[in-house]
């Protein structure tokens, strides 16, 4: 199956972006899984956006027992997971996505980092 790979601006649209992704999981049968991945795709992207200068690159791939999102951006500054605090707008979009994922993490790479997440299929009946 071909990965789906978006470039997205600074001022993304994540509508086209989930738009997009819907698409690509249907044709891979994942549909099932749809609501998460579109959630985890909204919280990567929107990292990038509120945290970064510039765009990034999404990569949505998928292998037999799960789905990988990668978002990349180029800041070398990887994400902090903030626990909840009631003083605090924000800053959970973290806590939604280890929630929703088998596991999550960040490598750096030669013009920024990546941030991925695995969406298992096999808890999606």
């Amino acid at each position: 199956m071909d990965p789906l790979r978006l470039t997205f601006a600074h001022s993304a649209d994540c509508a086209s972006l989930r738009s997009e992704a819907r698409l690509v999981l249907g044709q891979w049968h994942s549909s099932d899984l749809v609501d998460d991945a579109l959630l985890v795709i909204t919280e990567l992207v929107e990292n990038v956006v509120q945290h970064t200068g510039d765009g990034g690159r999404l990569t949505m791939r998928r292998h037999h027992d799960a789905v990988r999102i990668e978002v990349a951006d180029s800041s070398p500054e990887l994400p902090r997971v903030f626990g909840p605090d009631p003083r605090r707008i924000g800053g959970r979009g973290l806590l939604l996505v280890a929630a929703l994922t088998r596991e999550w993490g960040t490598h750096h790479q030669d013009n920024g980092k990546v941030v991925w997440a695995d969406i298992p299929v096999s808890r999606h009946p």
